[in-house]
């Protein structure tokens, strides 16, 4: 612990300069820059604000989210994010915007993951090259950086506590580095469904590379040992668990063996980077028809050839134990395409709780960071030149962000949400709906909508989410010929109390005489106008 807070403090400082850089210009004005023109940002967004809305004042009904009314469980129709919504807490808290909020724990998820990742490897290889390297390498690759619009990609700091709780439990065999396995799986699982699944097959994988230490002695007592780490995890993950079972349970929702196979991954991801420095050059051919963003980058490739060859490196039992886990992740994500695949499909859940398997690869990525490291640290050991190895480690350090690097990236603006929703706000037993009420094949085009619910909290029928319950198509289908008297009885039997109108997106799909209508209907009564929103109560 001594050892942690002395040198924590600097490798946290150029992680958070790191992200800066790799996210520019977004630092720049954080509050007033977003990619809101991304469905899932508005989602995610939505998502932390609701768990830091909604934890503190009926964790109960976390779950029970205001979209989709009045379907249960909504939350868990997508990644909930109890992790970052927990972060959200306190700059909503302070006045902070949604977007805001989005905006700090985006950079935070990739500082805490290289500097996770730094002090992990600064710990297995005794040097601070490999560790700046190597968490330069999981915090900024072509995975991450394609997918910032997913906010749940950038927070994986507590898979580095979970490679280090799983060696200290092989090696040391004690109670609380079960805890922390336990504590450390559960705080990742909390982060993303997606990252669960994978790290259950990471850790899998990583345990049978360690398999002959665990056994060669009292493995009883490794048994013990792995069923206190379990047990921490149902404890901390059975509240979390149980709401996604019950989504699975009452609305049939799982992923397909067609999806699957769809979104497995191939070689071809492994070719496939944004990176400025290699898109243009050569992968631009390969990025149009990747699953997934994998290319470790050329430097990391060369390290880790280099740590599979040093002899010393070659024998180290947390090489191996990496080096295992990759390749099991690699074939577990491509196993959609083989034959057997539907059988397991049927007999394995998680397989049946993640559509795009080729996401796996950000996991492989993480562990070709951890073992690039190693590489680092043997070409160290045999740099006789200390000078020339301080050059060195610059280059390195630098050229494995080179590849990398995306920035300038751009984003759009952001100048709040519409006040107009106060009035929303200020009516305690409102059930709101929001027109154009998009066509179920792109239901997506709700996500404004459920940033515009961030100000005022009250249940909507729009939403968007990974899943889109029958409910809404009913309704789609029953307004269509809105402000007429059928849908707007189905809208009373709906129980929506209050209709808020986007004119101009409105009168552009139905025509302004349609729009006109709405004034001239004795059972809407207007509420309120601003910023293009008209805000009607239906009677």
């Amino acid at each position: 612990m001594k050892w942690l807070m002395k040198d924590a403090l600097a490798p946290l400082v150029v992680f958070a300069l790191l992200a800066v850089v790799h996210t520019w210009p977004l630092a720049r004005n954080p509050a007033h820059l977003s990619r809101n023109d991304n469905g899932d940002t508005l989602l995610n967004t939505w998502a932390i604000a609701w768990v830091a809305h909604q934890l503190p004042r009926d964790p109960i009904h976390l779950f029970d989210a205001n979209i989709f009314y009045p379907e249960r469980l909504t939350l868990g129709y997508s990644e909930a994010m109890i992790v970052q919504g927990v972060m959200a807490m306190p700059i909503l808290a302070a006045g902070g915007s949604p977007v805001l909020a989005y905006n700090l724990i985006l950079l935070a998820g990739f500082t805490l993951t290289g500097f996770a990742f730094c002090l992990l490897v600064r710990r297995w290889t005794g040097s601070w090259t490999a560790a700046y390297v190597s968490g330069s390498l999981a915090a900024f690759n072509s995975h991450v950086l394609v997918r910032l619009p997913h906010l749940q990609t950038q927070h994986v700091e507590f898979i580095a506590v979970m490679l280090f709780a799983l060696d200290r439990l092989v090696t040391a065999r004690r109670v609380r580095d079960a805890a922390w396995l336990g504590i450390a799986f559960a705080l990742q699982a909390l982060t993303s469904v997606y990252v669960l699944v994978f790290s259950t097959w990471m850790l899998m994988f990583a345990f049978l590379g360690r398999l002959r230490d665990a056994l060669r002695r009292q493995p009883i007592v490794m048994l013990g040992l792995l069923i206190v780490a379990s047990g921490v995890v149902v404890v901390v993950l059975a509240p979390y668990l149980l709401a996604y079972g019950l989504v699975h349970r009452t609305t049939g929702f799982e992923r397909t063996v067609d999806e699957a196979r769809y979104f497995a991954a191939s070689w071809i991801d492994y070719l496939s980077t944004g990176s400025r420095l290699h898109f243009n050059l050569w992968s631009q051919p390969f990025f149009a028809r990747a699953a997934s963003n994998n290319f470790p980058g050329f430097v990391a490739l060369i390290l880790v050839a280099l740590a599979v060859t040093w002899p010393e490196t070659r024998r180290d039992a947390r090489v191996h134990m990496c080096l295992t886990a990759a390749i099991g992740c690699i074939a577990v994500s491509m196993l959609p395409r083989t034959p057997i695949y539907p059988l397991l499909h049927r007999s394995i859940l998680l397989f049946r709780s993640v559509r795009v398997g080729a996401h796996m690869g950000q996991i492989v990525l993480l562990l070709i960071a951890v073992l690039a490291g190693f590489g680092v640290a043997g070409l160290q050991r045999r740099w006789r030149d200390r000078r020339g190895w301080a050059l060195l480690a610059a280059v390195l350090f630098v050229l494995v962000n080179l590849e990398a690097l995306r920035a300038p990236l751009e984003y759009t603006p952001f100048a709040g949400i519409p006040t107009v929703y106060d009035s929303l706000r200020n009516a305690p037993d409102a059930v709101v709906i929001e027109l154009p009420f998009w066509e179920p094949r792109i239901f997506f085009a709700n996500a404004p909508y459920m940033l515009n619910a961030t100000r005022h909290w009250r249940p909507m029928l729009n939403g968007y989410s990974g899943f889109r319950p029958h409910s809404y198509d009913e309704t789609y289908d029953a307004i269509q010929g809105f402000p007429d008297m059928p849908s707007l009885i189905a809208l009373h039997d709906r129980g929506v109390t209050h209709i808020a109108v986007h004119v101009e997106q409105f009168s552009a799909m139905y025509g302004r005489d349609r729009y006109e209508a709405i004034w001239h209907s004795p059972s809407l009564q207007p509420a309120a106008d601003g910023g293009g929103i008209d805000v009607f109560r239906l009677k």
